[in-house]
């Protein structure tokens, strides 16, 4: 590991950012965080519809991007289907029927928030 990904790795794994999936949160500490269904991600789903390997968030010049990666059901980002987003805390990821929460509480990376933060509850659950 080169000394940027090791400056880049102990930023990033600083106390304040992280996933909420399924009402579990998963720091990132990673420069590159994988999703996908396949066992070699760092975050793996169990359902069909997912592609082996979805998504990832990358860590870069200070910000998070989440990544489609030319999976077949699409990412989405507060219900707007992308290729590439900077994430800003609060964001709302989508794959089909799973949904995650992008948070950012670290006021030395944070990116002001635009947009509404959504419910992770499932419309099922009513």
């Amino acid at each position: 590991m080169d000394e940027k990904n090791i400056s880049e790795n102990q930023i990033a794994s600083q106390k304040g950012v992280f996933l909420i999936v399924n009402r579990q949160m998963i720091p990132l500490v990673k420069s590159v965080t994988t999703l996908g269904r396949h066992l070699g991600n760092d975050i793996v789903f169990h359902e069909e519809f997912l592609s082996r390997y979805h998504a990832e968030v990358v860590y870069e010049e200070r910000k998070y991007v989440l990544y489609d990666k030319n999976s077949t059901s699409g990412t989405f980002v507060n219900g707007k289907k992308i290729e590439k987003c900077f994430l800003n805390s609060g964001d709302l990821i989508s794959f089909a029927n799973i949904n995650i929460m992008f948070v950012n509480n670290n006021s030395k990376i944070q990116v002001k928030s635009t947009g509404t933060t959504q419910s992770l509850r499932n419309p099922s659950d009513s």
